[in-house]
């Protein structure tokens, strides 16, 4: 919210306050009522000794909410800055990570492209038919479809 606004605010509520009467009036128990109707004729109006009571115009409590507005604002920007600063960091993360996954399924693709012999950990040949080796490269393609793309 603004301070025009919130200042704004408070002259139409000030107005309103102002048109307003105030009626006090005790009934046959001796219990007092205050309302703003002329309820009964032995009511007397007080409006104009309860008037300023409630009401705060003082410069020092505007400028008190427009500090405090101002802290807001100012704590909702940092917010947002170290949001952004957190996306930033993350999407930083995402792409060394697809970068190293997209190195390492165009190494692979240069491995298996063409005549191929697979081995195992102890560097025997597997045997691999054409087929697999078709399906591989097409998962690597895919691979580098992924994370190769900005």
């Amino acid at each position: 919210m603004d301070v025009r606004i919130l200042l704004l605010f408070s002259v139409f509520t000030l107005s309103f306050n102002s048109t307003a009467e105030i009626y006090r009036w005790v009934d046959k128990d001796g219990k007092v009522h205050f309302t703003d109707r002329k309820s009964s004729p032995a009511a007397e109006n007080i409006t104009n000794d309860v008037k300023t009571q409630n009401i705060d115009t003082s410069s020092g409590e505007i400028q008190k909410i427009a500090a405090m507005r101002e802290q807001e604002e100012k704590d909702r920007r940092e917010q947002q800055q170290q949001e952004q600063k957190r996306q930033q960091e993350y999407k930083e993360k995402l792409a060394e990570l697809n970068h190293s996954n997209c190195e390492q399924a165009r190494k692979k693709l240069e491995d298996i492209s063409g005549y191929v012999v697979f081995t195992d950990a102890q560097h025997r040949a597997i045997k691999v038919t054409e087929k697999e080796r078709q399906q591989m490269v097409a998962e690597l393609k895919q691979d580098i479809q992924t994370y190769c793309s900005p």
